[in-house]
């Protein structure tokens, strides 16, 4: 595979930058805050979708709300034009009767209103106090978050440095090199689980007591300049350095 020297360097450093993530990472994770911080996460993932369950609720008794509301007033209002008409003494006997017993049946069912005007507001009291206890609650998770950010920090601060450090360093770096050799460099590295890169120095794979068959070492040694080995017995590139 074609790769200029500058890339095929810039390829080794990104390898042993991702692999230094790899451990800072590792080394960070043993910190009890750390699980602290995923148990927190968690909970507040949970509150957040039992807030918003509680939301939609709260919602629907305010509708609830509006409803009865909006029927007792025009009721009210009816009933205020039928005792006006009834006060005035207009009309036959038999319409002021029948005006009474309309009113009556207003009364009653006003009553009706009145009393589930009561319970709906109720209902929706306790919906939106149970929305607030969960944004309550989701605020205290949230403070318990940092605080146990900053003990990590406060506890790992050097890791921490390096880490964000590293990690800016392989964002340039794979910004500069190849794209088709960091396509290569990101699918050899998922299927090994993150050693993509190996360097090869004369017959000595470097950090590693690894044998390759007699046929890929004179492979590796006849490599030209600009050129990276794609390493089936290793599952990774090889890099010649020497």
């Amino acid at each position: 595979m074609k790769a200029s020297r500058e890339d095929q360097l810039k390829l080794l450093e990104l390898q042993q930058t991702d692999t230094r993530i790899l451990q800072l990472r590792a080394a960070r994770k043993k910190h009890p805050a750390v699980k602290t911080m995923e148990t927190l996460a968690g909970r507040k993932n949970d509150l957040k979708r039992a807030a918003i369950t509680a939301t939609s609720h709260a919602n629907d008794d305010h509708r609830d709300v509006k409803r009865v509301e909006h029927d007792l007033e025009r009721l009210i209002s009816r009933q205020d034009v039928m005792s006006e008409r009834l006060a005035s003494g207009q009309g036959s006997h038999k319409d002021l009767q029948a005006m009474q017993h309309e009113l009556n049946q207003m009364a009653q069912r006003r009553d009706v209103l009145e009393n589930e005007l009561l319970e709906v507001m109720d209902v929706w009291e306790t919906a939106k106090n149970k929305v607030a206890e969960l944004e309550r609650q989701i605020e205290a998770v949230g403070a318990d978050e940092e605080k146990a950010q900053a003990e990590l920090k406060e506890a790992m601060g050097d890791v921490e440095a390096e880490l964000e450090e590293k990690l800016a360093r392989r964002d340039e770096l794979a910004g500069e090199i190849d794209d088709e050799l960091i396509d290569e460099y990101e699918y050899s590295r998922e299927r090994t689980g993150g050693l993509a890169v190996l360097e090869a120095k004369g017959r000595q794979i470097v950090g590693l007591t690894v044998s390759l068959p007699e046929s890929e070492w004179h492979e590796i040694a006849m490599l030209p300049d600009d050129e990276v080995h794609l390493s089936e017995t290793m599952d990774c590139i090889i890099v010649k350095t020497d």
